[in-house]
């Protein structure tokens, strides 16, 4: 099976999901350290972050709106389906469109405002690039035969998520809480999605359509 078993699973969902829980409470009630995290919006972050630095980031502002990251992960459905991994590809499919129906949920009912601005929050941005590069790292990574081409890849995810949150703070809708909620939140959804995969992905093999496909 793709999704191998973990027993840290669940206390990585319950971890991040409390963690995510008490960020937004303490967020909104204006107390402690995160209350002062919440005044770092993208005016601030342009005055802290240099000008050559933020020249290298540039590339991955593509991904600052968090449409870009969607559409790629359509794709890798796509091809995964192509592929004979109908399994896994159905797996994104429907974690990626429940995950972009339960961010829109919590982005309305949070309704965030700093310095006069609305923040969106959590942030799409970090939300789903982390779910694009955890479907790469879970599903695409392991198929690739040489250790330096899996260091190459891990390491160019890696560069682009940093970069992703990077331009999320650059971003006058976003701020830094949001771009580690959004973070969390995925980390969150992901585990409990996973739990998911474990628990039916078998029973999926065995139904019409799906038997000679990868899972």
């Amino acid at each position: 099976m793709i999704i191998a078993r973990s027993h840290t699973r669940f206390l990585t969902f319950l971890i991040s999901l409390l963690l995510f829980i008490v960020i937004s409470i303490l967020t909104y009630r204006h107390q402690g350290f995160l209350h002062t995290l919440t005044q770092i919006d993208y005016s601030i972050a342009r005055a802290v972050i240099p000008s050559w630095l933020e020249n290298i980031i540039k590339p991955a502002y593509i991904f600052s709106h968090g449409i870009l990251s969607g559409l790629l992960i359509f794709v890798i459905a796509f091809f995964l389906w192509g592929f004979k991994f109908k399994i896994p590809a159905t797996w994104i499919l429907l974690t990626s469109l429940s995950g972009w129906l339960l961010i829109n949920i919590l982005s309305l009912f949070f309704n965030l405002e700093v310095n006069g601005t609305k923040i969106v929050y959590p942030a799409h941005t970090t939300f789903f690039m982390t779910l694009l590069i955890s479907y790469i790292l879970l599903i695409i990574i392991p198929e690739i035969k040489h250790d330096f081409g899996q260091f190459i890849f891990q390491t160019i995810l890696l560069l682009s998520w940093v970069g992703t949150f990077m331009m999320t703070l650059l971003s006058p809708s976003y701020n830094l809480v949001s771009a580690l909620a959004g973070w969390i939140l995925a980390i969150a959804w992901l585990k409990f999605s996973e739990n998911f995969y474990r628990v039916y992905a078998g029973e999926l093999y065995r139904r019409k359509g799906f038997s000679n496909s990868w899972y």
